[in-house]
């Protein structure tokens, strides 16, 4: 998987998915899904398949020469790859590419989430690709090799004796992606130079250890940074060496073994050789900013990204992690950076899918009033125009004219936009009508044209294109140009700036006399300044980090009056540094050499024996490497084939409750595309009779999600009762009665996703339902003994029922460390029994969660109740109250009597019956974890604190709840309370574990505190 997004805390969850195949059920993929977002999935893709000498290429793309195209590019990647991995394919790999970004994130192949920042994925047990195209065709070449390099390691892995995907977890995140991105990329990066110079001039460059246990390290660039050391030290045959190595014993001793280093020594001569290398003048290891930073950790997050300034100079939007759990805008007084509040965040908005926050910054309107940024809404890329003054989305705009839109820039006159746009794999600058809805395609060449900016006069707009200058001498390679489109005459021009370097993100003065623009032609990324009418070329700071974004391609300045704005990484930190121009522009000097200088953008000192990626990737760059690829079209097929194992396990237990059998597998098979999969399962817990089981099959070929299953499940539940000793006599003893519900279904469902927030669902089942009854003697206290043996009795009798369920369902939460900390979940659900049964059942589960930073608040109102005739059959389990999910301190009930008696105690009865009615409250504090939040910073324990109250009252048809605090008779049903102190833990992001201490209350008064223990995350 690829991602450009440093948020690695949030993208490692995710990979952890993909390379472990860990892959679970999709929302709303089957019905005992309660809660979560939903996919977005709006349109369904007419996929054409061609196969190569090693890949099978999916696609939907109308050209025919798009996809030659791309099937040559990963035909050179294979050799490039093989030659340094030794590894060949005996079977085709597949590649599943889409158009665009928002095309991708509604693909079935990956059942997880694909968020904003994740530029391709790579998944194991198929072995296949799927990615989208990008902006610029160097964009979409190096995600595609990135990801081929985590194909290889795949089968890298399978293909070795005694080894299997399972090896994986064995490599650390960063060995995974960093070699990705080294034989993608190579060691001459000037983007992953500013990461090593940063953690070197702050004495953060970490050890091994670190990087393995640390989210501030980005595992892309540290990773590809550790590759390019051991190339250069041991040399690249040793990149599948230790691959192998590690994936069977762990790095260290992998690195022990080759090496014959510890990982101790290893870091440090790693740490002493990349120092010696990159720090080469004093200015590589010292430096001033130049400004005031305005926006930093202090007062927004660790990430503080594409920075815009209001016309008027007054305000500042920008994108920040400032809250944690994602990616939000906020505006801040461009003076002194205070935060005045948070703009917008796709979690309130529930038509919007995502923010694109990657490569793209927003714009401001000329009377600065409305802002406009993109998204992803209802599948496709569009603009949202934002009432700043309103805190309202005043309108959206979705272009027919272009499939995926990027970098908008508002004209002066305010009544054009300008954006990159996307259209048949190639992109343009497009101008869009903001009053007729035309939209018209400006440049219409075969190059690549991003990051558009108006001149203050609106006539002329700057732009960074791949398209080669006529002066200079590099024809082919990864370099960008500063260009200008003008208006009036309707041409472009590519101005001739530093050759064969990255020249972006050029954005005029106020005064119409300079363009200043980003260029890393030195190996560094600063900022430059031409002036307009001459050409004249002055370097304005020299820093030996640089001013960057997110990526390389990400927005990272922008104008406000005389001040200019910018993004500094600094301290792992992405600083927005505010500064006056005119005061800038004084220290800048002259630039009379125009050719690039890489040497300081090499990770590794120089060698003449150039390695073989090194060899590869100059071929590339100079000539494309382009060999003939044979290609043949063949008809899609529905073969399933395995997608995920799991649960695998089984055994036998012997204790003081009885002898039983636990153990599980399950199993999940889909087709190449993910449109037609297959579940099975199968679990024992307990006896043999205990045994359950699932099939079920999902066609998510339409919009409309579609299943069928088929399965066999026992229900156990039992409750306690006071009977005679003997019949007829006056003495009475406590009787646990144990009953085995079977259930054997067969159920069709379906759901649609209105959005991504919100879906309806809708099935319908026939089932066959018997019963087994025992009868427990010789209990002191309550409780649940259901291994313990006893006498079988009567149990009701066998019987068929059909169900008729609907649902509604929405839930734009935030979820955080262990609950959820923002947004909402609301849950009505309808279901009706017949032949059989005759009931109806009502559902409404609403909760609310409130973010007050770094705490949250949760609110939860929840009912559930049986109506009808037959809402009380004693074939129906009672509900209980006292589960440790509704109403805390009553699981164990030591304090339950046979009555209840008013103003002393209550009996059982009074958490049972038909119908439940629970209200919760939580104050949640993040306790321990790996953001500032936290009490406690750690990056192993994830824990959060909260401060509780719980309350709720069962019911059945004969008895009624009451408005009062006290009762001496179960027929008049009271609300039981609680209260007390829980603590959740998040336990390596597989599972949340729940200690409470909570203290009941009821009858007026509070009894003895229960602890106790709940396995699922918070409400």
């Amino acid at each position: 998987m690829i991602g450009k997004f440093n948020q690695d805390s949030m993208r490692w969850i995710f990979k952890q998915l993909c390379v472990f195949g860990l892959l679970f059920f999709s929302i709303g993929l089957l019905p005992a899904q309660y809660f979560g977002r939903n996919k977005p999935f709006y349109r369904t893709f007419d996929f054409s398949l061609v196969e190569t000498s090693h890949f099978q290429i999916y696609h939907y793309f109308d050209n025919p020469s798009q996809a030659e195209q791309l099937a040559a590019m990963s035909e050179r990647w294979y050799r490039y790859h093989e030659q340094v991995l030794l590894d060949t394919f005996k079977v085709r790999s597949p590649i599943i590419f889409y158009d665009n970004h928002a095309d991708f994130q509604q693909t079935t192949a990956i059942m997880g989430m694909i968020d904003v920042g994740v530029g391709g994925v790579t998944e194991g047990l198929k072995n296949r690709v799927v990615m989208p195209m990008g902006f610029t065709w160097q964009q979409t070449n190096h995600v595609l090799g990135h990801e081929l390099v985590h194909a290889f390691q795949f089968h890298m892995l399978m293909q070795t004796e005694g080894m299997g995907l399972s090896a994986m977890q064995n490599i650390p995140l960063w060995m995974i992606e960093g070699m990705a991105e080294y034989l993608s990329i190579g060691s001459v990066d000037a983007q992953t130079t500013i990461w090593m110079r940063d953690a070197l001039m702050h004495n953060r460059f970490p050890t091994l250890e670190q990087l393995s246990s640390s989210y501030r390290y980005s595992p892309y660039r540290f990773g590809q940074a550790f590759w390019a050391y051991v190339s250069f030290r041991y040399g690249e045959q040793y990149i599948p060496r230790l691959f192998k190595a590690t994936a069977r014993r762990g790095y260290r001793n992998a690195i022990r073994d080759l090496f014959f280093v510890s990982a101790e020594e290893f870091s440090a001569d790693w740490e002493r050789t990349i120092r010696q290398h990159l720090f080469t003048n004093v200015n590589d290891s010292v430096y001033n900013i130049i400004g005031n930073r305005l926006v930093t950790k202090r007062n927004g997050g660790r990430y503080n990204l594409s920075p815009s300034v209001s016309p008027d100079g007054k305000y500042l939007i920008f994108l920040s992690e400032r809250d944690v759990y994602g990616l939000d805008l906020f505006l801040a007084d461009a003076s002194s950076g205070e935060i005045i509040r948070k703009v917008f965040t796709s979690a309130s908005h529930s038509d919007i899918d995502a923010l694109n926050f990657m490569e793209t910054a927003g714009t401001w309107s000329p009377d600065n009033r409305y802002f406009a940024f993109v998204a992803y809404s209802r599948g496709r890329s569009t603009i949202i125009i934002y009432d700043v003054n309103k805190l309202s989305v005043h309108k959206e705009l979705a272009p027919n004219c272009v499939t995926a839109i990027s970098y908008p820039a508002w004209s002066p006159d305010g009544r054009y936009l300008v954006f990159t746009g996307q259209k048949d794999l190639s992109s343009d600058l497009f101008l869009y009508d903001l009053k007729s809805g035309e939209c018209e395609n400006l440049t219409n060449s075969q190059w690549a044209a991003i990051q558009p900016a108006w001149s203050a006069d609106g006539r002329t707009i700057w732009f960074a294109t791949d398209e080669p200058s006529q002066w200079q001498k590099s024809r082919r390679g990864a370099f960008y140009n500063v260009a200008e489109y003008s208006v009036d005459t309707k041409h472009s021009r590519v101005h001739f700036t530093f050759d064969g370097a990255r020249n972006l993100n050029p954005v005029p003065t106020p005064d119409g006399r300079s363009v200043v623009f980003l260029s890393n032609r030195d190996g560094r990324r600063n900022l430059y300044s031409m002036e307009i009418e001459t050409g004249f070329l002055i370097q304005v700071t020299d820093y030996p980090t640089g001013i960057t974004g997110l990526t390389e391609l990400a927005p990272a300045l922008g104008f406000g009056g005389e001040f200019l704005f910018y993004t500094l990484l600094w301290d792992g930190e992405f600083q927005i540094i505010k500064s006056s121009f005119p005061n800038l522009r004084s220290m800048a000097r002259q630039v009379s050499d125009r050719d690039k200088d890489y040497r300081a953008a090499r990770l590794m000192p120089y060698s003449v024996n150039l390695s073989q990626v090194e060899q590869n990737l100059m071929t590339m760059s100079t000539n494309g490497d382009f060999h003939e690829v044979l290609m043949e079209e063949r008809p899609l097929r529905s073969r399933l084939k395995m997608d995920y194992l799991g649960n695998m396990g089984g055994g036998v237990m012997a204790g003081r409750f009885g002898t039983g059998m636990a153990g599980s597998i399950e199993a999940l098979f889909s087709d190449m595309l993910g449109r037609n999969m297959l579940y099975s399962g199968l679990s024992i817990n307990g006896q043999i009779q205990d045994f359950g089981g699932q099939v079920a099959y999902i066609n998510q070929e339409r919009r409309l999600r579609k299943g069928v299953s088929l399965s066999h499940i026992p229900y156990r539940n039992g409750y306690y009762t006071v009977e005679p000793i003997e019949s007829g006599a006056d003495e009475k003893e406590m009787v646990f009665y144990s009953q085995r519900l079977f259930e054997d279904k067969v159920s069709l469902f379906t759901f649609w996703p209105l959005n991504r927030y919100r879906r309806i669902e809708g099935g319908m089942s026939y089932a066959f339902y018997r019963y087994r009854m025992e009868r427990i003697r010789g209990h002191s206290y309550y409780y649940p003994s259901y291994a313990s043996k006893g006498e079988r009795v009567p149990a009701p009798p066998s019987f068929n029922a059909g169900t008729i369920d609907v649902a509604y369902v929405s839930d734009n939460s935030v979820f955080g460390f262990t609950s959820p900390v923002n947004g909402h979940r609301f849950r009505i659900q309808g279901e009706h029994y017949f032949d059989g049964l005759d009931y109806t059942g009502l559902l409404i589960d609403y909760r609310k969660y409130l973010f007050i930073r770094p705490q949250s608040v949760a609110f939860r109102f929840y009912h559930y109740g049986r109506y009808g005739e037959k809402e009380s059959d004693r074939r129906l389990y009672r509900l209980f109250l006292g589960y440790p999910w509704l109403v805390r301190g009553y699981n164990s009930g030591y304090f339950y009597t046979d009555e209840t008696r008013k103003g002393s105690s209550i009996s059982i009865n009074q958490v049972l019956g038909s119908h439940l009615l629970v209200a919760n409250a939580e104050y949640r504090m993040p306790f321990s974890g790996p953001t500032d939040l936290s009490w406690f910073r750690s990056g192993f324990v994830v824990s959060e604190l909260s401060l509780f109250m719980d309350g709720g009252v069962a019911w059945d048809s004969e008895s009624r709840p009451v408005l009062a605090m006290t009762s001496n008779s179960d027929r008049n049903r009271i609300p039981l309370l609680s209260t007390g102190l829980s603590m959740r833990f998040n336990l390596f992001g597989m599972l949340v574990l729940e200690t409470y201490y909570a203290v009941p209350f009821h009858q007026l008064k509070f009894h003895k505190a229960e602890i106790g223990f709940n396995i699922m995350p918070g409400f």
